[in-house]
């Protein structure tokens, strides 16, 4: 049964919402875009950042984290799949990188292309991280866990840009990562106790 939700966890997605952070006041809008995130239970999970149409991935730079996140234990992980224009450091374990009004993240990627926001152009961006069984883990912000924070540049209708940090709170509804963790383990122990009780029935009927 465990294994079969895992199979399903990596089959779907759970879905965190960027609408959380600093640029909700300068940039005007209640959402930014989406983070999906697949293959909870697995020792490889796949981040997919999708923007919506006005908001893009802030190409400035000025040496600011492009997506940062923290995991359960701060295991060292390795980052794969990153696109043109887009790095880290190879191998990261945990440390301390600050996110204006959403506190400190152990894990970041960054823009590495030129350093202008004259030409925004990346509204979607994905790569994995794998380690040993990664589980998320979040900030507390006021009354919001934040598990992802993104440097976004908004375009305004009047082609004014407004650059800002935003955080990904996760779609109500959803259990946290921790908890599909705890529940997959739930589900092997009681898979494991039928199968014993099943063979002591057929060991007394023999």
């Amino acid at each position: 049964m465990a294994a079969g939700l895992a199979m399903a966890g990596q089959a779907s997605a759970t879905q965190y919402i960027l609408n959380s952070g600093g640029c909700t006041s300068t940039c005007g809008l209640s959402s930014y875009g989406t983070v999906n995130v697949s293959g909870e239970g697995t020792n490889t999970l796949t981040f997919a950042i999708h923007l919506d149409p006005t908001v893009f991935i802030n190409q400035a730079g000025n040496s600011f984290d492009t997506v940062a996140w923290d995991l359960v234990g701060n295991p060292t992980i390795t980052v794969g799949g990153l696109p043109a224009n887009f790095g880290t450091n190879g191998s990261q374990a945990a440390g301390s990188h600050h996110e204006d009004g959403l506190g400190f993240f152990d894990y970041v990627v960054n823009w590495t292309g030129v350093n202008s926001n004259s030409s925004l152009s990346v509204q979607d961006l994905s790569f994995t991280v794998t380690g040993t069984n990664p589980v998320l883990d979040f900030n507390t912000v006021g009354t919001d866990h934040i598990f992802f924070s993104v440097d976004i540049a908004r375009v305004a209708p009047n082609g004014a840009v407004s650059t800002g940090v935003v955080g990904a709170t996760l779609k109500a509804g959803v259990p946290e990562p921790a908890t599909w963790a705890m529940m997959l383990v739930g589900f092997g122990g009681m898979g494991a106790l039928l199968r014993h009780r099943r063979r002591q029935g057929v060991a007394a009927v023999a």
